[in-house]
């Protein structure tokens, strides 16, 4: 009885030393995991940038507002939000608008800054009918561009450019009425001096519409300003509860 009682002694120290060893390979992993994460956010905090997504590789010809042939090569060294809009969107493109007016009053003293709104509908927004809609809405701005041009070339070069989702004809007269003749991509993006397009932002969606205005702010300030870290800016508003 002492033989078995030793050796069922020694397999339960046996199996006690095994569910510790593994509950400290555990615990020991999950204080790794936590340290790299960490250590990660800490880098990302010190060291991450707005990426560069893609790039503008080739230049658009087109008309400003005030008649004159401009073209978004003019614009290498400077820092600009490209929003693509159109003068009869009776919605979207207003609000849009309101973003970018808010943006030339924060960023607008810096020469470097710039604003372009690029048409949908350059076949029926003629420079005129571009100039007389600014200067109604009240964002009338020479660092502001409204340019119409070609509409295939437009709808290409949003597109294969700037990454752009194609815009459709809205058929339904009732949506129409409501959305515009047109179903556009309503993103802003940022593009750089190179002509890097360095982010994406949503402003128009219902959810998190506030975030993404927030959130152009902070990366348009660190492309601006490259020795700005994300540890220099407040956490970014949380999406509104379902």
């Amino acid at each position: 009885m002492e033989y078995g009682d030793s050796s069922e002694r020694a397999k339960l120290i046996a199996w006690w030393g095994s569910i510790a060893g593994i509950c400290l390979v555990v615990a020991l992993g999950s204080i790794f995991v936590t340290r790299a994460y960490l250590l990660r956010s800490a880098y990302e905090a010190e060291n991450w940038r707005p990426p560069l997504i893609a790039r503008l590789e080739r230049d658009l010809a087109a008309t400003n507002r005030d008649g004159a042939a401009v073209s978004l090569g003019e614009l290498r060294g400077k820092i600009y939000v490209a929003g693509y809009q159109y003068t009869d969107c009776p919605a979207g493109c207003l609000g849009m608008a309101a973003v970018m007016k808010l943006l030339e009053a924060e960023f607008g003293e810096d020469p470097r800054f710039h604003l372009v709104s690029i048409s949908v509908d350059p076949a029926s927004d003629t420079p005129e009918k571009m100039d007389a809609w600014v200067k109604e809405k009240g964002i009338d701005s020479p660092r502001w561009w409204f340019l119409t041009g070609v509409p295939q070339e437009f709808a290409k070069y949003m597109i294969s450019q700037f990454k752009f989702y194609a815009t459709e004809e809205i058929t339904d007269e009732a949506l129409a009425a409501a959305q515009g003749p047109y179903a556009h991509d309503q993103r802003l993006v940022i593009v750089d001096g190179e002509a890097n397009i360095r982010g994406y932002y949503d402003v128009m969606n219902v959810q998190r519409g506030e975030m993404e205005v927030e959130r152009l702010r902070r990366d348009l300030r660190m492309v601006l300003d490259p020795s700005l870290k994300l540890s220099d800016f407040a956490p970014p508003p949380t999406d509104p509860a379902p």
